[in-house]
């Protein structure tokens, strides 16, 4: 007796608001590294953007197919039209969102190809609070979709998001971390010899310079830790895509009198390298969902100082790694000294913080959660409905709004 064929890959396809630097664009690589020699996973990844940044790279290396669907405002409709097209000519059998405009716009095309949906929530707070009341609505119309399945990155996402979502739950899928973070052996002396800090203690802060990650608070800390331990760096990793806050973060630095001590990287390639020349992560953000780069830092053995926001405590859960309250810059700074000051502590916390993420965050478990939720909705259609008047279709709504929505 013959077996039958082999079942079809799923057609799946991931859209994307950008893949120029972050957590979110971070696990789509992650994903897309985990599932491309995968016979049940054929991923076509969809950005809502232009492509030549180091993740779009790094994606299309790996022979997965990047689609750049650029446009002039959130709704334009060439672009929106554009995306349906794309998705039916390739025949996508399912669709999951990453961030606010590609859940916006990858929900309205799987609403109209009535594709099965899911949209990953990332953070406790979304961008729409700083963008218009349009926007914001858009956004929660699609998370209240008939149909339309919310991912959670953890627990506090989940919690949040129920004001956007109307009530309705989210599965719970935690981020994870890959064996790619994990810096090889012999990176820590090269990179302390390269970058001039070979016996320092160092410490360093990965993440968009952005206010969510209040900077500001971070030098203010760091200040403070400079006066009792002065043999020290701080690394800053990460962009600035608001000039005049990277300029007012220089200033501060300055009148601190810290300048000297603090390094701008801005964006790196070399991160996992970087995180493994450290004696000591550190994250003062105001408000997080489940950062990646806290995870990665874990899986490098670097003891984490960071905020109790977001599951940052969960995850930093029974590794002795402090987590002090936000925006209080001087439990901060006495955490921080109390680990740079004590080398055995720093050691055991970086151990039980590997440790932890190898159990309970690691990509195989993460991937499956995530294939078993598109395998049970494969089949399923879904109704043409985007939550507004039923007469209104999504490429007129586009059209009436496109100029509040930019």
């Amino acid at each position: 007796m013959q077996d039958g064929p082999e079942p079809s890959p799923l057609k799946l396809a991931y859209v994307v608001d950008s893949l120029v630097t972050g957590g979110a664009e971070r696990l789509v690589v992650t994903f897309a590294r985990a599932t491309r020699n995968r016979p049940d996973i054929d991923l076509t990844v969809f950005v809502l953007s232009g492509g030549g940044t180091p993740f779009s790279d790094e994606l299309e290396r790996m022979d997965i197919e990047v689609v750049y669907l650029p446009g002039k405002t959130l709704l334009d409709v060439g672009r929106f039209l554009k995306l349906v097209s794309e998705l039916r000519k390739r025949s996508i059998e399912y669709v999951h969102a990453h961030l606010t405009s590609s859940t916006v716009l990858g929900g309205w095309a799987a609403a109209f190809l009535r594709l099965p949906f899911a949209t990953t929530i990332h953070n406790v707070k979304t961008s729409t609070a700083r963008v218009s009341k349009i926007r914001g609505a858009l956004y929660r119309s699609v998370l209240r979709m008939p149909g339309t399945v919310r991912i959670a990155v953890g627990q506090a996402v989940a919690k949040a998001a129920r004001v956007d979502t109307g009530g309705r739950d989210c599965i719970v899928v935690p981020n994870a971390v890959s064996s790619d973070a994990v810096a090889p052996p012999g990176a820590r002396a090269a990179v302390r010899a390269q970058l001039g800090m070979k016996d320092c203690k160092v410490l360093i802060a990965v993440g968009t310079i952005i206010g969510q990650k209040a900077y500001d608070d971070l030098l203010a800390a760091y200040a403070q830790v400079s006066v009792r331990v002065p043999d020290t760096v701080l690394l800053v990793v990460g962009n600035a895509p608001d000039a005049n806050r990277y300029e007012n973060l220089q200033k501060l630095a300055a009148d601190l009198g810290i300048a000297e001590q603090v390094r701008f990287l801005g964006q790196r390639q070399d991160v996992p390298d970087l995180l493994s020349a450290a004696d000591l992560f550190v994250s003062a953000s105001h408000w997080e969902g489940l950062p990646v780069s806290v995870l990665e830092a874990m899986a490098n053995g670097v003891p984490c100082v960071v905020t109790d926001v977001g599951d940052n405590a969960l995850i930093l859960d029974s590794t002795g790694a402090p987590v002090v309250p936000p925006e209080q810059p001087n439990m901060l700074a006495r955490s921080l000294l109390d680990l740079l000051q004590d080398d055995i502590a720093r050691k055991q916390v970086g151990q039980a913080a590997r440790t932890r993420v190898a159990e309970h965050y690691g990509v195989n478990a993460w991937v499956e959660k995530l294939t078993k939720i598109y395998s049970n909705q494969k089949y399923q259609k879904r109704r043409f409905s985007f939550g507004l008047r039923n007469s209104t279709s999504a490429a007129s709504f586009a059209a009436d709004h496109r100029d509040e929505t930019s």
